[in-house]
């Protein structure tokens, strides 16, 4: 892979870390968005191509000055994989809480695509991949609030791709079943095991890693990949099939 740059945000967990891992192995510039500098700083000591951006992304309104102070070349992809994630019922909700989930799900990704997708920022030909969720199409109990965060993100790549198509960027999003990550560990922690083996159960060939969906993001972030966009491309494990 030539060198090129990457923005990538969830750059220290789950699959954000380990794609943003297997660029900086590359040699890809890497700007990283993350909101702990200690734990940046354990996971890529030793990485001089990588750039920390410390961000908050639930606090949109900031994201706009943030960005343009720290990019300072053209980007050749854009991997947004921060995500939050909460089993919780209906009735409990308020708008307040149900904003907090678009906030980092939907918002802060908008937000940065609104700025980064001007030409000072991006190249032509250059790919965008957004984490979405298989629970955006089938949904899931007691997930109201990140199944309707997840799903505005495949609206925002259907219209994205087709505005950007003229300079050649493609916007694709990705949407993993459930992906063993500390985030999942944290649901689980919440549960018991027969809710565990469920969920297992959900998935004819297992749940997965992060590395099954790590090799798909290279993949769309990869010239190999120039006929594809606007798609919501799953990897589930079958799950989606059943």
């Amino acid at each position: 892979m030539e060198e090129n740059a990457y923005l990538i945000t969830g750059a220290t967990s789950g699959i954000g870390k380990s794609i943003s891992l297997a660029l900086a192995d590359k040699k890809a510039i890497l700007f990283l968005i993350v909101r702990d500098i200690e734990k940046y700083n354990k996971v890529f000591n030793g990485y001089d191509n990588c750039t920390p951006i410390l961000l908050d992304l639930a606090e949109v309104d900031n994201i706009e000055s943030v960005l343009k102070s720290k990019i300072d070349c053209k980007l050749s992809g854009v991997v947004l994989a921060a995500g939050i994630e909460e089993t919780f019922p209906i009735k409990l909700y308020s708008p307040k809480k149900i904003k907090s989930f678009f906030d980092i799900n939907f918002f802060s990704n908008f937000e940065i695509l609104r700025i980064v997708t001007g030409k000072k920022y991006i190249n032509n030909n250059s790919s965008i991949v957004i984490m979405s969720s298989v629970m955006a199409d089938l949904g899931q109990p007691g997930k109201t609030a990140y199944c309707a965060s997840k799903a505005a993100i495949i609206g925002l790549v259907n219209s994205l791709s087709l505005e950007l198509s003229n300079r050649g960027i493609r916007v694709n999003a990705i949407s993993p079943g459930v992906v063993r990550t500390p985030m999942t560990d944290k649901l689980f922690s919440q549960l018991d095991k027969k809710q565990i083996e469920d969920i297992i159960k959900m998935h004819p060939i297992g749940i997965g890693s992060v590395e099954d969906v790590t090799e798909l993001i290279l993949y769309l972030i990869g010239s190999k990949s120039k006929w594809i966009t606007g798609q919501n491309i799953k990897i589930d494990g079958g799950y989606s099939v059943q």
